[in-house]
């Protein structure tokens, strides 16, 4: 919480913007010297305020400190131009580390795609709010009291949805449309499976493909495809609903899933990729708890437990027998 006197109520327009540019100045430093952005300021003694307030929102949410920091890029940049007074003003709080954030979206949507290793949390207008798996791209358009849709091409999210039943939040991805009915769920697009699974950990979802409807609450998933009825919803219990979640807090908890899966996962948060030297262990069930962001330590536990070897290569990991 920001200590202070009462707060100026800040018309929407305001509220929209001042997220659309803390927004863009965590993602890209530079726009903290964008003309428009000093126009903006200029132009309301209220901006500075509600852009402050926006950019605290961002660094309260900021990484932990022992996280592992994003490999950094060594750039020739020429010296940045002089600051707008406002915006030194507010330089204090720092842009928050790309690896995992928190932004509230402007008006019109916004496009969103994670790298290796990047997991983002987003907070939107209408008051839900999504964490974004790495390699995921979705589009993201949802106004507040008006349009309220995710579009995903890929990878996963997990939704917590502000019910709003004459605005429905809806998520499209793979020709099957998720619409939430006051929720929290998780969607994962399999581009080469072609298929969407859902879970939904609270609340209900009516899922939609182009062959039928189905309804999940709590406690059930389903695996949807464009090209199939929807198929029967299948229970999961709380320990699985906790398990399915770990990546948001970067863990990867197993429970008898094979090794080929486990593996995709870890290459999925990591630039040291992992492989298997001898692919008849892809099928071994792994048990235990994992750190998303260490792939040494992953392969040298799996290795142990298979009974075999991790080896650092040129090319990365290889776990062998």
């Amino acid at each position: 919480m920001i200590k202070g006197g009462p707060e100026q109520p800040v018309e929407d327009g305001t509220a929209h913007w001042a997220a659309h540019w803390a927004a863009r100045i965590d993602a890209e430093p530079d726009s903290a010297h964008d003309p428009d952005l000093a126009a903006w300021l200029d132009a309301d003694p209220r901006h500075a305020g509600a852009l402050l307030r926006a950019r605290a929102v961002l660094a309260m949410f900021a990484p932990d400190a022992q996280a592992a920091p994003a490999e950094p890029v060594p750039l020739e940049s020429p010296p940045p131009p002089r600051r707008h007074p406002r915006i030194a003003m507010l330089a204090g709080l720092g842009a928050v580390a790309a690896a995992l954030a928190l932004a509230l979206l402007p008006r019109g949507g916004m496009a969103v795609a994670t790298g290796t290793g990047e997991v983002r949390r987003l907070g939107l207008a209408d008051g839900s709010s999504l964490a974004i798996d790495a390699r995921s791209r979705l589009t993201v358009d949802v106004v507040r009291g008006g349009r309220r849709q995710v579009a995903m091409t890929g990878g996963r999210a997990l939704f917590r949805v502000t019910h709003d039943a004459a605005h429905p939040f809806q998520v499209v991805a793979g020709g099957v449309t998720i619409t939430d009915v006051g929720t929290v769920f998780e969607v994962t697009q399999d581009e080469d499976a072609g298929t969407v699974d859902v879970i939904v950990s609270e609340g209900a979802v009516r899922v939609a493909t182009p062959l039928g409807t189905r309804l999940l609450v709590a406690g059930q998933r389903g695996r949807f495809a464009a090209s199939a009825p929807p198929p029967p919803a299948q229970a999961v219990d709380a320990t699985t609903l906790a398990r399915t979640a770990g990546w948001t807090e970067g863990r990867l908890d197993l429970n008898g899933e094979v090794l080929r899966e486990a593996v995709a996962e870890m290459n999925r948060h990591n630039q040291l990729q992992i492989a298997l030297g001898t692919p008849a262990l892809g099928a071994e069930p792994l048990y235990g708890a994992f750190r998303l962001n260490d792939p040494v330590a992953f392969a040298q536990a799996v290795a142990a437990s298979v009974g075999g070897r991790a080896r650092l290569t040129t090319d990365g990991l290889v776990i062998e027998r």
